[in-house]
């Protein structure tokens, strides 16, 4: 068994977090009470408990229980990490019903670490809830749906392109694979719209909570550090989604090197909204 060093933990645990949503209905109540114990038996240091649950609760095929094997992998949380294995999780939770599975191949694709593959990650991009991201990634409506056209299509970009998009893919991606209104939402009723803006020239997070019609800041990259802020309230009682939002968006930026040629007022945009079904 290996388990992430204890500079790792904490950020890997806030993104398992993460995991259970909100707005899943009852249908998926046993497999979310199945990630719900894994995470706390990796929270205990329970490696094998938690591979064991782990394991019983794939037999029944929940695609929460899927995706979060697939994240156990890709970060090699109690097991051994392996992309591959990661893919194939993904894969087959993304063919149960969970669109964030093909974000986490696309953000996974887009890795620096695994070549990238940025024709593989902006594919998976497509097949995700966020979408393109960016209105200078877009490809033809049949490209966008045959393989075949897509590669052809890209392999008519200019590198810098390309190499940009991969960018966004990214980091729109890594985000948007772990957005999840906090658990304490759902007790209360709360939700809303949740509005995030990508700068990746400058490169900046901003994010805009419900109504509001101010972006709040939640990370910028300067050399190789993220300045550490306090954190700006954006709605009552949403202080652990703030806190959930600052890590991961912090880790989206350090994942992936900014390339150069992005015009500073370049911007990208993605939206979520969060309801209690």
């Amino acid at each position: 068994m290996t388990f992430p060093t204890a500079a790792r933990l904490p950020l890997l645990l806030a993104l398992l977090a993460l995991l259970p949503a909100a707005q899943l209905g009852a249908a998926t109540r046993a497999g979310l009470d199945v990630v719900h114990e894994v995470r706390n038996r990796i929270a205990a240091g329970d490696c094998g408990a938690a591979v064991e649950r782990l394991k019983s609760g794939l037999k029944w095929g929940y695609p929460e229980v899927v995706l979060l094997a697939g994240s156990m992998y890709e970060h090699g949380i109690c097991v051994k990490a392996s992309w591959d294995t990661a893919l194939t999780f993904y894969v087959q939770a993304h063919e149960g019903g969970a669109p964030e599975a093909a974000e986490r191949i696309a953000a996974g694709f887009a890795d620096p670490a695994r070549g990238p593959d940025a024709a593989a990650a902006l594919w998976w991009n497509l097949r995700g809830r966020a979408g393109a991201g960016a209105e200078a990634c877009a490809v033809s409506p049949q490209a966008a749906t045959d393989p075949d056209r897509f590669v052809e299509e890209l392999r008519t970009w200019h590198p810098s392109k390309l190499a940009i998009c991969n960018y966004l893919v990214g980091v729109i991606s890594t985000i948007s694979a772990e957005m999840r209104y906090p658990g304490h939402a759902e007790v209360l009723g709360l939700g809303g719209e949740v509005s995030l803006r990508f700068l990746p020239g400058v490169p900046r997070i901003d994010l805009k909570m419900g109504g509001s019609a101010v972006y709040v800041p939640y990370g910028v990259v300067k050399g190789d550090s993220l300045p550490s802020r306090p954190l700006a309230p954006l709605a009552p009682l949403t202080g652990s989604f703030e806190h959930s939002m600052h890590a991961l968006v912090n880790y989206a930026l350090r994942r992936y090197p900014q390339p150069a040629g992005i015009p500073v007022d370049a911007q990208a945009g993605v939206q979520f909204l969060f309801k209690r079904e």
